[in-house]
């Protein structure tokens, strides 16, 4: 049902959209921003059996998850931005792995098996900054230097000539599933 509301609200924001034309400066001043992606955390570990080191085996675990980004990000509503994020979310695929455990018999046979379980890396917060480009439908792009990924954006309702809410995604990329977010106008 939530999602039904937050797509009839997207959309009605969008066609109050309609007729107004679009450029950068309608992208203007600092925005709370939350963005997510679904993620597929996985990790392995070999053991080999204590008493013929010729016997291994390999304990392979997933675990389906979320990596989040919530900050401020700034235009200038003239093309660049600064965006400050705090990332959390993301696999440390090595401390996964440890978690993982086989015990053997004597004969070298797999007896009991932990799969471990997901570990998360410490969560970080970056600075950077980028460009921004607004097409007149209210579309456009958005990325931060020395990153290969863009964000598209849809400015999905505007106040006195400033977009008080952005929509935010981002292309599935080698295999990566589709993130989304949102940017609120401070």
């Amino acid at each position: 049902m939530k999602q039904v509301v937050l797509i009839t609200s997207l959309l009605l924001l969008s066609i109050t959209a309609l007729g107004q034309t679009y450029s950068n400066a309608n992208l203007n001043g600092t925005y709370s921003v939350q963005f997510g992606s679904p993620q597929n955390y996985s990790w392995f570990k070999t053991f080999k059996c204590p008493t013929n080191s010729l016997v291994t085996y390999t304990v392979n675990g997933s675990q389906t998850g979320m990596n989040a980004d919530s900050g401020v990000a700034t235009f200038d509503g003239i093309g660049g931005l600064s965006v400050t994020l705090t990332s959390s979310g993301n696999e440390n695929q090595t401390a996964s792995a440890n978690t993982t455990s086989v015990t053997w018999n004597s004969s070298c046979q797999v007896v009991n098996l932990n799969n471990g379980h997901v570990v998360y890396q410490a969560v970080t917060t970056k600075t950077q900054t980028g460009t921004y480009s607004i097409q007149s439908n209210g579309t456009g792009t958005m990325s931060e230097t020395g990153s290969s990924q863009s964000q598209t954006l849809l400015l999905a309702a505007t106040s006195n000539g400033i977009s008080t809410t952005v929509l935010i995604s981002n292309a599935q990329v080698n295999g990566k599933s589709l993130g989304t977010g949102i940017a609120v106008h401070q």
